[in-house]
């Protein structure tokens, strides 16, 4: 009997482009090349476990783990990103919202860039948050589900993660391949890596009211 074949509908991801921005902001390829990385490995392997016929509990309007994962690590080159995002892209009563929601962060809390349910900063969201996949069905008020149902949460390709931090690493003025391997190998990018809860994201809300 032939094996039956799963749907999954799940829309190929493709490269951000800020044309203009990536001509003038010298960091913001390499981001971007990293993020797109990113987004075609994990792309595969949810493609994987849908063919198995699981479902993608993850959609937008979902922002359970925006509320309760209280250890979203944030490289250099992703904190950046965020802030370049907050202050080029954002506009009207998004910035205004998100400006208020940093200047009251207090650890503990939710993520500021939550606006509206959704994820405010959403293309340049983290590599932590790109990777938390659950499949099967939602989470419940408060669950975590890497600790509850471990098996229902992706298990991001590691040689995926690794192509993905090493086109971030020119950021630290480290190009040669062999070097970049070597960070890689050690771990040592991760030496580098922010708590989201423990940045002081005051300093961003008040960027964002002196510019207006």
């Amino acid at each position: 009997m032939a094996k039956k074949k799963h749907s999954t509908n799940y829309p190929e991801p493709t490269r951000l482009f800020f044309p203009e921005a990536e001509k003038s902001v010298e960091w913001l390829p390499m981001l971007l090349d990293a993020y797109a990385i990113a987004d075609k490995t994990i792309h595969t392997s949810v493609e994987k476990e849908l063919k198995k016929g699981r479902r993608l509990a993850c959609a937008k309007g979902c922002n359970s783990c925006c509320t309760t994962h209280v250890t979203i690590p944030v490289y250099p080159l992703e904190l950046a990103g965020i802030y370049w995002f907050v202050m080029e892209q954002l506009k009207g009563e998004a910035f205004g919202v998100i400006q208020q929601q940093l200047a009251r962060f207090s650890p503990g809390a939710g993520c500021p860039f939550l606006l509206s349910g959704g994820c405010g900063i959403h293309p340049m969201r983290p590599l932590a948050c790109r990777h938390f996949n659950v499949f099967d069905r939602p989470c419940s008020e408060g669950e975590d589900p890497f600790y509850t149902r471990r098996n229902d949460v992706l298990t991001p390709d590691e040689k995926g993660k690794e192509k993905a931090l090493m086109a971030m690493l020119p950021y630290h003025g480290i190009t040669e391949r062999a070097e970049k391997r070597e960070v890689i190998r050690k771990g040592l990018i991760h030496n580098t890596v922010k708590n989201m809860q423990e940045i002081e994201w005051v300093k961003l809300a008040q960027r964002m009211v002196a510019a207006g």
